[in-house]
């Protein structure tokens, strides 16, 4: 179960960019099968995939909403 979020996963990560948490968000390798030139990963800072479908990036994202870093991005009911 994820926090749901009113931002992208793209602008989430920048903005933790920002924030100088880069240690909270370790790259993991991207997958080395079926990489498509035509798609970047801010992430991993490579091609292969968009940003916004890289499924281990929401755990991320979750990891750094539970320690308090980009709360103002959690959705408002």
């Amino acid at each position: 179960h994820y926090t749901p979020m009113m931002a992208s996963r793209t602008t989430i990560l920048e903005e933790a960019f920002n924030l100088e948490v880069p240690n909270r968000l370790p790259p993991t390798k991207p997958p080395m099968s079926g990489l498509d030139a035509t798609k970047y990963c801010r992430y991993h800072r490579g091609i292969g995939h968009n940003t916004e479908y890289y499924w281990a990036l929401k755990d991320k994202i979750e990891e750094l909403l539970q320690a308090g870093y980009v709360a103002q991005f959690v959705k408002k009911s």
